[in-house]
C-alpha cells in the first residue's frame, strides 16, 4: 500500500496550487457579479477540508491499531463527499449556475446545523444550542436571499451526496480511461456507512487470510478519494486562471 500513501503525501502539494482569490478575468473571479458569494471560496474549502480529513485518514490507516478498526474508512467518507461537492460546483460551465451551487450546498450545510441544534436541545442540551441553531437558520436565509433568482433551481437543495459521488467516479473514469472508479466510490460509501452504524465486519478482516481483501478495500478507497481531488483540482485551477483581456 506504500504507493496509495505516496499518492496522499502529494496531495498537499496539489492544494498548494490553488491561488487564495480567483485570477483577474478567470471564468471564477467574473461570479463575483452574481452574489455576494465566491463559488471559488466554497470548492477551495470543500477541497482543503478534503485533502486534510484523507491525511488524516491516511495517517490512522498506518497506524495497526487504529486501523483494524476501519477508521481510516470512517474518515475517508467526508474525503470523498466534499470532493463530490466540490466537483459538482465546478461541474458547470455557467458562471451564475456555479454561484447558485456554491449558495445551495452553503445553505444545505447551514440548515443541517440548525436542524442538529434544534434536535440537541430538544434532548435536553442548554439553550445556547437552540441560539446556535437559530444563527444556522438566519445564516441559511441570509444566503438564499442574496442568489433569489440567480437560476430557476437556485431554490432547490443540492442533490444527495450519493447521486454526486456516483457522477464523480464517473468523471474519475472519464479523466483516466478506467471503468472502476464508478464502483470504487459506491464501494467506499457502503463500506464506510455500514461502519458508522457499527458494524464490526471490517476487523474480521485484518487477520489471516483475509487480510489481503482490507488491503484491497483500502487502496481502493484511498486511491479513489486522490483521483477525485486531482481530476477536480485541475477543474478548479482552469477556471481560477487569470486570462488576459482580449
Amino acid at each position: 500500500m506504500a504507493d496509495v500513501f505516496d499518492r496522499v503525501q502529494a496531495m498537499p502539494v496539489i492544494a498548494g496550487l490553488w491561488p487564495r482569490e480567483p485570477g483577474v478575468g478567470s471564468d471564477f473571479a467574473s461570479e463575483a457579479t452574481h452574489a455576494p458569494i465566491s463559488a471559488y471560496t466554497v470548492v477551495r474549502i470543500l477541497l482543503l477540508d478534503a485533502v486534510h480529513r484523507l491525511q488524516a485518514a491516511a495517517r490512522i490507516a498506518q497506524n495497526p491499531d487504529l486501523a483494524s478498526q476501519g477508521t481510516h474508512i470512517l474518515l475517508l467518507r467526508p474525503a470523498l463527499v466534499s470532493t463530490a461537492k466540490g466537483a459538482w460546483l465546478a461541474g458547470t460551465a455557467d458562471s451564475a449556475e456555479r454561484t447558485s451551487r456554491a449558495a445551495r450546498l452553503a445553505a444545505e450545510d447551514r440548515r443541517q446545523g440548525a436542524i442538529a441544534m434544534r434536535k440537541a436541545v430538544e434532548q435536553g442540551a442548554p439553550d445556547v444550542f437552540g441560539a446556535v441553531g437559530s444563527a444556522f437558520e438566519r445564516a441559511r436565509a441570509a444566503v438564499m436571499s442574496a442568489v433569489h433568482g440567480l437560476t430557476p433551481d437556485a431554490h432547490i437543495p443540492p442533490p444527495r451526496d450519493e447521486s454526486m459521488i456516483v457522477d464523480l467516479g464517473s468523471e474519475i473514469d472519464r479523466y483516466y480511461g478506467t471503468n472502476n472508479a464508478t464502483s470504487d466510490v459506491q464501494l467506499l460509501w457502503n463500506a464506510s456507512s455500514s461502519l458508522a452504524h457499527g458494524e464490526r465486519w471490517y476487523s474480521t478482516l485484518t487477520a489471516g487470510p483475509r487480510r489481503a481483501v482490507a488491503e484491497i478495500l483500502t487502496t481502493r478507497s484511498f486511491d479513489v478519494v486522490c483521483s477525485g481531488l486531482n481530476v477536480t483540482g485541475l477543474r478548479i485551477l482552469t477556471l481560477a486562471a487569470a486570462r488576459n483581456p482580449s
